[in-house]
Parts: C-alpha cells; structure tokens; sequence
C-alpha cells in the first residue's frame, strides 16, 4: 500500500521565517500567543498539510524559550524592529 502526502499549505509562513533566520521576529498565533522566533526547524507528519514547527533550537539564548505549533495556528508573522507584518494569514 502507498500513501500519497497531500501538498503543504504552509509553504509562505514556512518561507517568511526562513528568509528571517537568526533575525527575531514575532509570530502571532490565533490564540493571541506572540511567539519571539530566531530560527525553525520543521517537518510534517503523514497526511498532515501543515507543519509542526520547533523554535529557537540554534540560535535562541538562555533567556528564549522554546517553543512549538503547528502553522495553521499562526495569525501573523511581524517583524518586531519595524512593527511592518510580514505575512497576514486569512
């Protein structure tokens, strides 16, 4: 039996926060949670269209949690030197 991996949803979230590695930024969860992410790491598990997401596993201090969600839980993502969003998702 072969399983076909539907494709991700999450591929612009996953984008944004790469683009930004080592740069902090503020992810904002529909929850109302504001994450300070520095880098990810990710993956996905069978059938999933969107990704678990670890945080701040290299490049996090002492003083930076680490956390984890899945990309269907995120509001924005926002660049906390400018204030600008990044990504708004609908």
């Amino acid at each position: 039996m072969t399983f076909q991996q539907p494709p991700p949803r999450d591929e612009e979230i996953l984008r944004v926060l790469q683009d930004r590695d080592g740069v902090p930024t503020t992810v904002v969860l529909r929850d109302g949670r504001a994450l300070t992410v520095f880098d990810i790491s990710w993956g996905y598990d069978m059938g999933d269209e969107f990704a678990h997401v670890t945080t701040n596993v290299e490049l996090g201090d002492e003083n930076t949690p680490l956390d984890v969600f899945v990309t269907n839980e995120v509001a924005k993502i926002v660049a906390p030197e400018s204030g600008e969003v990044l990504l708004e998702v609908g």
